[in-house]
């Protein structure tokens, strides 16, 4: 078996494994593991997916539900998506596996012409239970090719639901979400979260069996009104991951963990910081955004990718049309192709940058002592 990243940390866990602490991919393994085992219709797609290669993330599945449903593709990430769409289209709940987002611009037009359209084209008679995983942003000396971000592009697709989950629990509840959906789903994982480990408890059979119950329920009820009525009820929330009451942190993904940090830098100094986790950017949770930023009416959107045209601009216009008047800041990746060594590191938001974000948006306009070393920051609205 080749190796990868995570050579000898074990994946086989219990469902007490709560207790330890396990890393992210493990948790992404669990997901797949719980869900392959209650929906036999589940396939995994990928190169070197057999062997786990190279982030961990499906090791050992191959050994346990056998090469038929995890089997390893050419080097072609246009004949993976397409063989997964179409497997798909014909009832086999796909996941393909795509190791890094520059990679998946050679799969994206089967993804976005093909996989997010054909349930409208069809006037519903198609549908696409397909799982796109993928790595997003830096993880480290990986250079300009393997260092993407790809979320506002992502996001702006119609048909796609994106998931950008932030711990360990959260990538494994989001997965077993996405699995059970019969639209597509990107399932964008921040690489640098793959380090990371947290608490985990995986759900019981009798939560999963009483989810897939309640889809079959709504698939029963043939109307369109129910069946989007139950799919937005089981539509995953962002969510308030530490109250404040100073300013707001909208973040995802590794940026969650960044924003918590600062938080507790900012606390030392009387300083209250709200951090909302968004866990889903399409369809996104503006609700709670709104509610957050009427809350403190200091809105601090951070994202990975480039100000221009990137995803913190979405946010911030959110922020905008539910909270109109917030004091709005971003602060996102500078615009450069992601260097290879140690200055990878003055490209993206670090947990300082976001400190000194923070207080420049709470004294403005009396800023412009913050030094912000890493990444690249803007008033975006200012009162």
């Amino acid at each position: 078996m080749r190796g990868s990243f995570f050579e000898g940390e074990g994946v086989a866990l219990s469902r007490e494994a709560a207790q330890s602490g396990v890393l992210f991919p493990e948790a992404i393994r669990c997901a797949l593991e719980d869900g392959m085992a209650q929906d036999e219709s589940i396939v995994l797609l990928g190169q070197d997916i057999a062997a786990g290669f190279p982030f961990g993330a499906t090791r050992d599945l191959a050994g346990v539900f056998g090469e038929e449903r995890v089997r390893d593709t050419p080097i072609s990430e246009a004949a993976s998506m397409g063989c997964g769409i179409g497997a798909a289209m014909m009832g086999v709940r796909t996941v393909v596996e795509v190791d890094f987002a520059g990679f998946l611009l050679l799969g994206l037009d089967q993804l976005v012409n093909n996989a997010a359209k054909l349930r409208y084209m069809s006037g519903g008679q198609l549908r696409v239970p397909l799982v796109v995983r993928v790595g997003q942003g830096p993880f480290g000396a990986f250079a300009a090719q393997h260092s993407q971000a790809q979320h506002a592009w992502l996001a702006s697709v119609p048909g796609l639901a994106l998931c950008v989950p932030s711990d360990a629990q959260d990538a494994y509840t989001l997965m077993r979400w996405a699995l059970r959906q019969n639209d597509p789903v990107v399932f964008a994982e921040d690489m640098r979260s793959y380090r990371t480990k947290g608490a985990l408890v995986r759900e019981g059979a009798e939560a999963s069996e009483a989810a897939a119950e309640g889809e079959a329920a709504a698939e029963g009820e043939g109307s369109a009104e129910g069946e989007a009525a139950a799919e937005a009820e089981d539509l995953p929330r962002a969510r308030v991951v530490r109250p404040g009451r100073d300013a707001t942190v909208v973040c995802f993904g590794f940026g969650t963990l960044l924003a918590l940090s600062a938080a507790d830098e900012l606390a030392t100094h009387g300083i209250e910081l709200e951090v909302v986790d968004l866990r889903l950017l399409s369809p996104l949770d503006e609700h709670t955004i709104g509610e957050s930023a009427r809350h403190t009416g200091r809105v601090l959107c951070l994202g990975e990718d480039p100000l221009l045209g990137g995803i913190t601009a979405m946010l911030a216009a959110a922020v905008d049309h539910t909270a109109h008047g917030t004091l709005i800041a971003r602060l996102g990746a500078r615009h450069w192709p992601t260097p290879f060594g140690s200055s990878e590191e003055l490209v993206y938001p670090s947990a300082d940058s976001v400190v000194a974000a923070v207080r420049r948006l709470i004294e403005w306009p009396n800023a412009g002592q913050a030094e912000i070393t890493n990444g690249d920051f803007q008033m975006a609205s200012m009162q």
